[in-house]
Formats: structure tokens, C-alpha cells, sequence
């Protein structure tokens, strides 16, 4: 490579490519858990870049999202609605072209005993 070229970094590719990810087009939150993660470079996922240049709000967004999703998992069943098609978009982020519609049913609450 040249002295000064520039070098750009496709996040969707790197986050897709075979030689970092097993199955990469399949959802699998589980490919995060430590112990599946063990051996991967540091650098094979990067939602908020990386190095000097890294997302200012990293640690808010993550922090944001756990919350976010625990307490909507915690009360509501989430499921894709029928026949959605979730077709990626580039633009700044990465987003679902004709969003994420999805079906949310209550969770019944869990039988709590009560005192005495």
C-alpha cells in the first residue's frame, strides 16, 4: 500500500465475513457470550469504530439498548409481524429499509406468593 492512500472500512462487510463469523447472516445474540468470542480479533465488530476515532457515546448507547430491551422483554413478547420483510439500508447507520415491524403480546405475570 502507498505512503498517504486512503483506506476505508466497510462495518457490514467486516461484520458478515466467513473468516470471523460463523453463520454470519443468521441472528445469533449468543455469538457475543465470552466464551464463543474467545480467539476473535478485537477489531471483528465495530458498531462505534475503533482507535482514536471511536463514538464519544459508546458506553451511553450500549448502556441505553440493555436497558431498554430488558424492560420490553420483561413485559411484552416480541415477534417479527407476519410477512414483514426486513431488507438492510446503508445510509449513515445501518437500518431496516421499511423498519421493523413487529407484534408485541403481554407476558402474563409470574405467580408471586404473596405474605403469610
Amino acid at each position: 500500500m502507498k505512503k498517504g492512500a486512503n483506506i476505508a472500512i466497510a462495518p457490514w462487510l467486516l461484520h458478515h465475513h466467513l473468516r470471523l463469523w460463523e453463520d454470519p447472516n443468521r441472528f445469533d445474540p449468543d455469538r457475543f457470550l465470552p466464551e464463543r468470542g474467545a480467539g476473535r480479533h478485537r477489531f471483528a465488530y465495530l458498531p462505534f469504530s475503533a482507535g482514536p476515532r471511536v463514538c464519544i457515546g459508546q458506553m451511553l448507547a450500549m448502556n441505553e439498548a440493555v436497558l431498554i430491551l430488558a424492560s420490553l422483554a420483561q413485559r411484552y413478547q416480541l415477534r417479527l409481524a407476519p410477512g414483514h420483510v426486513v431488507q438492510p439500508e446503508a445510509n449513515v447507520t445501518l437500518r431496516p429499509k421499511y423498519g421493523l415491524k413487529m407484534t408485541l403480546a403481554h407476558r402474563r405475570p409470574a405467580n408471586r406468593a404473596g405474605p403469610g
